[in-house]
C-alpha cells in the first residue's frame, strides 16, 4: 500500500542523510586550503613537514612543465635561496561537491633571493589551480597546476 511505501523511501532517506556524517565542504574551507598550502612553504615557516599534512599521499603537481610528487616539490621549494617571500592570492572561483572541490585563481608572488651575483627581486604572476579531496572531516590537496604567466627579474643593491 501507499503509506507502506512513503514510511519505506522516509526510512531510507533518513538512513541516507545520517550517512553525511560529515560537514559540508564550503567555499571558505577551500580557500583555507589554499592558504595552508602557501603557509606550509613560505619562508617564514620552520616546519616544512606541515607541507605533508596539506597534501594526499599521492599528490602530483604540474609547474615549470613537469610532473612533480610531494617530496619532489618540497625539494624544489628548498632549492631556493629565499630570503623573503609573499604572494597575493586573488580572484577565487570554487567548485563543490560532496567528497571534494576544485578551485581556480591568481596569484601574484615576489621574492627576495640570494644568487651567485647577489641578491635579486623576482616578481611572478601565475594561474593556478587545485583538486581537492575529503579526508575525514578535513579536505587535503590532491592535484595543483602553477602555470607563470609573468616573470620580471631585478638586482638589489
Amino acid at each position: 500500500n501507499n503509506n507502506m511505501k512513503k514510511t519505506i523511501l522516509l526510512l531510507i532517506f533518513a538512513l541516507t542523510l545520517g550517512c553525511n556524517k560529515y560537514p559540508s565542504i564550503t567555499e571558505e574551507m577551500v580557500i583555507e586550503k589554499v592558504y595552508d598550502l602557501f603557509r606550509a612553504i613560505e619562508s617564514e615557516n620552520e616546519d616544512r613537514s606541515k607541507f605533508f599534512d596539506v597534501v594526499t599521499d599521492d599528490f602530483l603537481i604540474y609547474e615549470i612543465g613537469q610532473e612533480i610528487n610531494k617530496d619532489d616539490f618540497l625539494e624544489f621549494v628548498e632549492s631556493f635561496n629565499v630570503i623573503e617571500d609573499d604572494w597575493e592570492l586573488s580572484d577565487f572561483k570554487v567548485s563543490l561537491d560532496y567528497n571534494s572541490a576544485h578551485v581556480y585563481f591568481k596569484n601574484k608572488g615576489r621574492f627576495v633571493v640570494d644568487t651567485p651575483d647577489g641578491r635579486a627581486l623576482l616578481n611572478y604572476s601565475w594561474l593556478e589551480s587545485a583538486y581537492m579531496v575529503r579526508d575525514g572531516d578535513n579536505l587535503k590537496i590532491k592535484f595543483y597546476f602553477s602555470d607563470a604567466v609573468e616573470q620580471t627579474s631585478e638586482p638589489i643593491e
